[in-house]
């Protein structure tokens, strides 16, 4: 197995990641649950506006559009967000920006249309964008691009050793590397290392939900497919919330 640096930045992993290789999941019902509570039309005639964090290469975004949503797709992969523009998948090339979703408060956010969201949408996004820091500051800037009273919808991966022998083996594995547990390093055919994930507990993603300033938090924990190795079984977290009305 090929050896790499360990003190990795999740930025230049996926900035480099090729655009049709980013997983993703095939269905997403509990998206589709939570949007029906919030149909696009508000009721005074106005269309709700969504941003979908690390959008990739618009899937998402293009069905969040179809529904009769604004949409704003933002992501770091500059790639994808340039093939994502070429398809028009959130109606207009404007809509998707290039920008690292965990900038610190030092790197000024940038002016996104339709900002301040009224939903904002983060598939699997939270689990691979690097460390604890970086996840503190994910939530932090989505926090930020909410308007008060707007909703939060975020899928995770949950810890699953006790149903997946494999994934116990990674978190022992590469815990000593990655410095917390049940945090491992995805590793493509020839064992070099793709991208750092990390498998949340319930309990610890509602706390970081709750620093970062959110209420009315609820999460759902589902077995499922594994995102990257569909013959093999995960938990995953599909969590709302709401920032409070000020």
């Amino acid at each position: 197995m090929k050896s790499s640096s360990y003190q990795r930045d999740a930025r230049i992993d996926w900035q480099a990641f090729a655009p049709d290789n980013i997983p993703t999941k095939e269905k997403w019902p509990f998206l589709e649950t939570f949007l029906d509570r919030f149909p696009p039309l508000n009721a005074p005639g106005r269309r709700r506006t969504v941003l979908d964090l690390g959008c990739g290469l618009g899937r998402i975004s293009r069905v969040l559009f179809e529904k009769g949503y604004n949409v704003t797709g933002i992501d770091i992969n500059q790639a994808a967000i340039a093939e994502a523009k070429n398809k028009g998948s959130a109606g207009s090339p404007s809509h998707f920006r290039h920008f690292a979703l965990a900038n610190s408060a030092a790197d000024p956010l940038p002016y996104l249309n339709d900002a301040p969201f009224d939903l904002i949408v983060g598939q699997l996004v939270i689990s691979i964008i690097g460390d604890l820091r970086d996840r503190r500051q994910l939530l932090a800037n989505a926090f930020q691009w909410l308007r008060p009273g707007g909703w939060l919808y975020l899928s995770a991966s949950g810890v699953s050793d006790e149903i997946n022998s494999n994934y116990a083996r990674l978190y022992a594995q590469d815990e000593p590397l990655t410095g917390e547990p049940y945090s491992y390093f995805s590793r493509d055919s020839d064992g070099n290392i793709l991208y750092k994930t990390h498998h949340f507990q319930s309990d610890e993603l509602q706390v970081l939900l709750q620093t970062a300033g959110f209420n009315q938090i609820t999460v759902n924990t589902v077995k499922e497919q594994s995102s990257r190795r569909p013959d093999q079984a995960a938990y995953f977290f599909y969590a709302t919330c709401q920032r409070p009305i000020e």
